[in-house]
């Protein structure tokens, strides 16, 4: 048995999902391999690479099955073939730092019953998802934090803080879950290790209700990267988020719908897809495995007022707030549609995604002016200015030695 499993679930970029295997197969590390489930429409591309170009044992093929699967079929195909002791799953347009073994080896030696390690992570747009001003951020900390599961319950499930996003931060997205735990996950939750379609919070819900023991590091390892292809460039349009939403709708077919019926905020809503699939997901999760999630519905009322204000344009705005306004009117006989109050005037910050520095313990670099290429080259880049790995292995403070 290996150590770690970075699985790469991929469909239709095969270019990224290339860079990706390239960058991690530079690693000295040995203990770990490399899952890419290819679920693309022509099976030579990644076929030729592994066969002719790549020739790494760390490394292997699921290749594309008869019928193209739903992302949430291909994620589940994927961890069946899983080795290792620990799991991770990335994007095929992001970054893993391999090395963080060194860190999950530490963490089991100091944590009993560690189950669930998360980890802070770089953002990059590729050169191909520049539409618009963006900024490439890296968080700089260090520190490890062993969370309160109470407190990631109230993030997660009742949506406490009351921002766009529920900050959860643990699960096999972008963090490594012992795999004991997702084969106790795929037993106890109706013998699938995922059954929602929105998959990364569908495990972050089961990981925090069932993992023992959770730790956080600060320091990052691994970058979210967005190509022009992905998921994360919807946000820059509302042409493309409409049609990655109408083609993830069709692959799904007739399997376990996005939203339940007394949900009524749709993810094909304009400009509404990553809100109202998370809202969803989590809101199917607490009815259908009972867990108490009271005062979620306030509470995402003033995070869609968040998601509003966040918007780009005053015509982005309008749209938000009539779609939203539509969906809590319906959600609960209009229970909740006193929480909804955006502003009735509303006036874009003409400087979003234009000013680079550090906040709140993050650098923010101006991508129009980055040299790196692909998120493995800003990788490189960024760790001139972050602990190295290594010394966060060894439990060091400092840089100099």
């Amino acid at each position: 048995m290996v150590y770690f499993t970075i699985c790469i679930p991929t469909r239709n970029r095969q270019s990224y999902c290339i860079e990706a295997l390239k960058a991690i197969a530079e690693s000295r590390e040995t203990d770990f391999e490399v899952l890419v489930a290819d679920n693309s429409d022509d099976p030579a591309i990644l076929d030729d690479f592994f066969r002719n170009h790549l020739k790494d044992d760390r490394f292997r093929l699921l290749p594309p099955e008869q019928n193209v699967l739903s992302m949430v079929d291909n994620w589940e195909r994927t961890v069946a073939e899983v080795g290792g002791r620990w799991v991770t799953i990335i994007g095929d347009d992001d970054h893993i730092e391999p090395s963080l073994i060194q860190i999950l080896r530490r963490y089991e030696r100091e944590y009993n019953d560690l189950e669930a390690v998360s980890w802070a992570r770089m953002s990059y747009n590729w050169p191909d998802n520049r539409t618009i001003a963006t900024l490439a951020s890296v968080p700089t900390g260090h520190e490890t934090y062993i969370p309160k599961k109470r407190i990631l319950h109230d993030h997660l499930f009742r949506w406490s803080q009351r921002e766009k996003r529920p900050s959860c931060g643990f699960g096999i997205y972008h963090g490594a879950v012992r795999r004991s735990l997702m084969e106790r996950i795929k037993r106890k939750y109706s013998n699938r290790y995922f059954e929602h379609p929105t998959v990364d919070f569908d495990n972050s819900c089961k990981v925090i209700r069932e993992a023992k023991t959770l730790v956080h590091c600060q320091r990052p390892l691994s970058v979210l990267g967005a190509c022009g292809a992905s998921n994360s460039a919807s946000t820059q349009s509302f042409e493309l988020m409409k049609k990655l939403a109408d083609d993830f709708y069709r692959e799904l077919g007739d399997g376990q719908p996005i939203q339940e019926d007394d949900f009524p905020f749709s993810p094909r809503l304009p400009g509404l897809a990553i809100i109202s699939s998370i809202a969803a997901a989590t809101w199917w999760f607490c009815r259908k495995y009972d867990v108490d999630n009271e005062g979620f519905q306030e509470n995402f009322a003033h995070a869609a007022v968040h998601e509003c204000l966040s918007s780009r344009t005053v015509e982005e705005y309008e749209i938000k707030v009539e779609g939203l306004r539509r969906g809590f009117a319906a959600f609960e006989g209009g229970a909740w549609s006193k929480h909804f109050n955006p502003p009735e005037v509303f006036v874009p910050s003409n400087s979003q995604n234009q000013l680079c520095g550090v906040f709140k313990g993050s650098i923010y670099i101006r991508e129009s002016r980055l040299k790196a290429a692909t998120p493995s080259e800003f990788y490189r880049f960024a760790q001139s200015f972050v602990m190295p790995v290594e010394h966060v292995a060894s439990g060091r403070q400092a840089f100099a030695a």
